[in-house]
């Protein structure tokens, strides 16, 4: 047994140099006067549209060259000197106990002979939408195409005059913002605010005392009565419970979960169901790094957290950050709320004959209420699906507000069938000409019909239908949020024509309309990638800038902005920036580690392992 782990050990360095070479095939290095002997490319470069990008793939066993524009690839590659290499770089040349590369200036791993100009034009296939595909070498043998990404040498002239390599970014995946459908509700002036709503979510935060555990029902009673508990029932409850950072993880995990159970059963002696529970315990070190930036502690923010730790077993300096420290013992808690029904409105057929009364007697208000409770029992299968159809409405003008509220069901419960709820809406306005609310609802669906096609909708009848509605008094927000939709998808449209000019100038609007806007995790994220698929990623990141550091930022929200600025070591230098890569460990630890997984396995790219301070963090954290 110790003679083969003495050959593997031998064989291992060999294995490495596989995977690399130090030949070049007479690939001239341009520096350091790259600006001179690579003029050319570079004053092409400089005047590609920013959706024009490259890339390498390996498909079935062999590699090809992607471009997205024929034009500009014969611009690029007019010479028969100038052509394309691929550089194969291998994950296990990436490891925590360091990286074996070879010493060359032309590449990082395995070099393939280049392709020039004549080669790439007779390998060159165009697909139906406009994408450049170049055959350009089979895969040698030994390499596993899972386990590889392929770095791309740009070559004029026999100089290597661009070296990049490509990362894991979607830029298929953005869509519109949410625009939500306008339901029709009880006056506030009507009903106890209680009586109105039927499910509803509550946050808030609970502050803790250091190494205090139990929670007495005295000590929620305040909150409970300020929840006005006593109408509704708990059906759910998340906790995410904060430790502040001395001390052991395992004495601190056990702490927070500790408060996080004594919270879940103080609530439960307030109520006979059960509440469903999710509870998750980290140490808050996102809130420490962001409190010390600026102070005399910051160069706590530069140590691995296991020396930080080891910091704050001096009891000076744990006493003078005891005031920072205390703010980060809590509990972020999210209750989800059902209203207690009575017995009427628990049975299907009392509650249908109540209906029924309230709209023979003209009860809109308390018809609109009891049309709350049937639409929850219907979506909860409490009631069966058919329930909704026994119910009847006149078709006028006196019952809009309920025939709006079922149309917005029915679209809600059946959105795949877009024309119908058109139609649906379309039949409302026959019966209420003059209602803001059908005529906003009514929009919103032909602003998504118009992202499938203009069968249904157009340009012009979008735009003025906005306008109608400015002009009818809809609120500035909703009309801004209708705006900046219809400019999303019309950039999509004049990109498809070429027409780059009202193309940008869609995009400008876009972002400068943002701002004016509150605007949720998921919009922000929305908006950041429908900015990054036109390479405006100065400005898709700085939509996200302003959330990323906040502890209750949606998860999707920190990957992307991640993905949008990790490469950038600038950034990564910076102690703000582990700041945000310890959030993203907080809240998916694997999927933190997963971004330094190859290309083809779904990371980001492992030679992000490049930069030191992302090594540092990556290998603190994932174990390796």
């Amino acid at each position: 047994m110790k003679f083969k782990y003495l050959f593997l050990l031998l064989l291992a360095p060999l294995v490495l140099q596989a995977q690399q070479n130090y030949q070049t095939y007479k690939i001239k290095d341009s520096r350091p006067n790259r600006s001179k002997k690579c003029k050319s490319y570079i004053k092409i470069y400089k005047s590609l549209p920013p959706e024009v990008r490259y890339d390498l793939k390996v498909i079935e066993g062999d590699i090809y060259f992607v471009f997205t524009s024929s034009e500009y690839l014969k611009k690029i590659f007019d010479k028969n000197s100038d052509g394309i290499a691929a550089d194969i770089i291998n994950r296990n040349l990436y490891r925590c106990d360091g990286k074996m590369l070879p010493s060359s200036n032309i590449h990082n791993g395995y070099l393939l002979p280049p392709i020039y100009r004549k080669e790439i034009l007779k390998n060159m296939v165009v697909t139906d939408n406009g994408i450049v595909l170049v055959k350009y070498k089979k895969l040698p043998k030994g390499f596993n195409p899972e386990d590889i990404e392929c770095n791309l040498l740009v070559i004029q002239k026999k100089y290597l005059c661009d070296y990049r390599l490509f990362t894991n970014l979607n830029y298929s995946n953005w869509g519109i913002l949410d625009m939500g459908l306008y339901k029709d509700s009880i006056p506030s002036d009507s009903y106890h605010e209680l009586s109105k709503e039927v499910k509803k979510e509550l946050k808030f935060v609970i502050p803790f005392e250091k190494n205090k555990v139990a929670f007495e029902t005295s000590d929620i009673q305040p909150l409970y009565d300020s929840l006005n508990l006593t109408d509704y029932n708990i059906t759910e409850i998340n906790i995410k419970a904060y430790s502040s950072v001395e001390g052991t993880v395992e004495n601190n995990m056990k702490l927070q979960e500790g408060r996080a159970e004594s919270i879940i059963k103080a609530l439960q002696a307030y109520q006979t169901p059960e509440i469903i529970s999710n509870v998750t315990a980290k140490e808050n070190w996102v809130a420490f790094l962001v409190d010390i930036t600026g102070s005399k502690y910051e160069y706590l923010s530069k140590l691995p957290q296991e020396a930080i730790k080891k910091e704050l077993q001096n009891k000076t300096l744990l006493s003078q950050l005891e005031p920072i420290l205390q703010t980060h013992r809590k509990a972020m808690v999210e209750l989800k709320l059902e209203k207690k029904f009575t017995e009427i409105e628990n049975d299907p057929v009392k509650l249908k004959a109540l209906f029924d009364q309230n709209i023979q007697e003209s009860n809109i208000e308390e018809a609109l209420y009891l049309q709350k409770i049937i639409f929850e029992k219907v979506r909860d299968k409490q009631f069966p699906d058919d329930y909704i159809g026994k119910l009847e409405i006149p078709k006028e003008t006196e019952y809009g507000p309920l025939l709006n509220n079922f149309a917005i069901f029915d679209y809600e419960q059946n959105d795949t069938y877009l024309y119908e709820n058109i139609q649906n809406f379309e039949k409302l306005l026959e019966i209420l000409p003059n209602n803001l609310k059908i005529k906003y609802n009514l929009l919103t669906l032909k602003i998504k019909a118009w992202t499938r096609g203009e069968q249904i909708t157009n340009q012009e009848d979008i735009n003025n239908s906005i306008n109608e509605l400015k002009r009818m008094g809809l609120e500035k927000s909703l009309i801004t949020r209708l705006r900046m939709n219809y400019l999303i998808i019309l950039t999509q449209y004049k990109m498809q024509e070429q027409d780059f000019r009202m193309k940008n100038r869609a995009l400008k609007e876009v972002y400068w309309a943002y701002s004016g806007l509150n605007l949720n995790d998921q919009d922000l994220l929305c908006l950041s990638k429908y900015l990054a698929v036109y390479s405006k990623f100065e400005w898709a990141e700085s939509v996200l800038a302003k959330r990323v550091k906040d502890i209750d930022v949606d998860e999707e929200l920190l990957f992307y902005y991640l993905k949008l600025t990790i490469s950038d070591k600038r950034k990564t230098r910076d102690s703000r920036y582990r700041t945000f890569m310890l959030n993203a460990v907080d809240k998916d630890t694997k999927r933190f580690c997963d971004m330094f997984l190859p290309v083809p396995q779904g990371g980001f790219t492992f030679q992000l392992l490049d930069d030191e301070f992302l090594r540092d963090t990556y290998c603190e954290v994932c174990n390796e």
